[in-house]
């Protein structure tokens, strides 16, 4: 388990962790002013949440902070592609390592338990830095899929099957083209991404494998007009979600599904804004999004019952104060529930990975460390295993660094919480 110490990396400059002040209220975490750093998953009770930054691939909970994986993963760009994604236990993440001779980046699933890093193989090509890549990974981690190399540089789309060990080459309708899986549903039955084709455009595609266990893929489009890539699966392969389309229901959100075709994601919050799906949760009734380039028209959760609703409704309905100029504007993930929100914010001075978590805090004295109720040594050993570090929980006057002040304001609520 490597942290983070170096003046250069995640949450070492102007780190802050903000949190609303009532006791009954959810908490707003922004990790630091890091350019390019995203957190991309959360756990389904939202309590560990998984992201990369320019340096490396990172974990966090509340009671280690961030935990980079700095000199065992490689991080998206610069050729590498992949994402962050996290099981629904919050044990198993799925990361970039470089492997084999010579060395290049594969998609490996990372065991943050016990420290392990298990690579999925490969087919023995690689383009530059890349041989494959994780861009999606069901709750159970069983099933991942993404992107894989082939002859030449012919990235294709594959699934795996982790209990087997097999990845399957899900093929492409344009032929010598492109086609990468974006996300995969629990049972590993739906699978949806992108196709090139052959003038470049990224088509949206779903595989559905059969009762035979063949994945049959089809292109979506509403008449001629091409749909844009799809990125989410709900947990139980029903609905498939992609990027709106200029022409097709002022570019909203799209959902998909074997039963009915192409529709609308509700009714467009921002009509003529693209929307981009982000989220789903198991059956489809709750699904994260924003609305143009990086969140600029907003981000929104929409569900079944109050179609959408954006995120800065959502943290107020929840008691959170958004610190001033500062907006949740790229969501990337949630938890099962929804309650867990999480992204890249934008603010006066830069961007920082938040974590907006919508729960009523069960702990009505921020001392509680470790959540038993009590302040006590337990709390202090926490704090002090953090000291001069930035970004920690353990940050209870909020300048952003532990150290005296956190200590006094610790000691001061030594005993049980009121």
């Amino acid at each position: 388990m490597i942290r983070s110490t170096s003046a250069c990396l995640l949450l070492a400059t102007s780190a802050s962790l903000l949190s609303a002040t009532q006791a009954d209220a959810g908490e707003l975490f922004l990790l630091g002013l890091v350019p390019f750093s995203y957190a991309t998953d959360a756990s389904n009770d939202g309590r560990v949440v998984v992201g990369y930054d320019p340096q490396s691939y990172w974990y966090w909970t509340r009671e280690t902070g961030v935990v980079q994986l700095i000199g065992s993963t490689i991080s998206p760009g610069n050729g590498v592609g992949g994402s962050a994604n996290i099981s629904a236990d919050g044990r198993f993440m799925s990361v970039s390592t470089l492997q084999g001779k010579p060395l290049k980046a594969e998609g490996t699933i990372y065991d943050i338990q016990f420290s392990e890093f298990a690579p999925i193989g490969n087919d023995g090509f690689n383009c530059d830095i890349e041989r494959n890549s994780i861009w999606g990974m069901s709750n159970d981690k069983r099933y991942s899929c993404g992107l894989m190399q082939q002859a030449q540089c012919n990235a294709i789309a594959y699934v795996r099957d982790e209990t087997t060990g097999v990845r399957t080459n899900l093929g492409t309708l344009y032929f010598y083209k492109p086609s990468r899986a974006n996300a995969v549903s629990d049972n590993g039955g739906t699978v949806c991404g992108w196709n090139d084709d052959y003038i470049g455009f990224r088509q949206g595609a779903v595989w559905v494998r059969n009762a035979q266990g063949t994945y049959v893929q089809t292109n979506l489009a509403s008449g001629s007009l091409k749909m844009n890539e799809a990125g989410v699966v709900s947990g139980n392969g029903q609905w498939v979600y992609g990027i709106g389309r200029s022409g097709f229901s002022s570019a909203n959100v799209y959902r998909w599904s074997q039963a009915t075709g192409l529709q609308q994601l509700g009714s467009s919050p921002v009509p003529g804004a693209t929307g981009y799906p982000v989220a789903a949760n198991f059956d489809g009734t709750k699904v994260l999004c924003f609305f143009g380039v990086q969140g600029s028209s907003g981000s929104y959760l929409w569900t079944q019952e109050n179609g959408f609703v954006s995120v800065a409704a959502l943290a107020a309905q929840a008691g959170v104060t958004i610190p001033d100029g500062w907006q949740l504007s790229l969501v990337l993930g949630m938890s099962e529930d929804a309650q867990t929100i999480v992204g890249t914010a934008f603010g006066p001075n830069g961007t920082s990975p938040f974590i907006l978590d919508l729960r009523a805090s069960a702990q009505p004295c921020p001392a509680d460390l470790d959540g038993n109720r009590d302040v006590g040594a337990p709390d202090l050993a926490v704090l002090l295993s953090a000291w001069g570090s930035f970004g920690s929980p353990a940050d209870l006057n909020g300048d952003g660094a532990i150290g005296a002040q956190d200590l006094a304001v610790l000691l001061s609520a030594w005993g049980a919480c009121p």
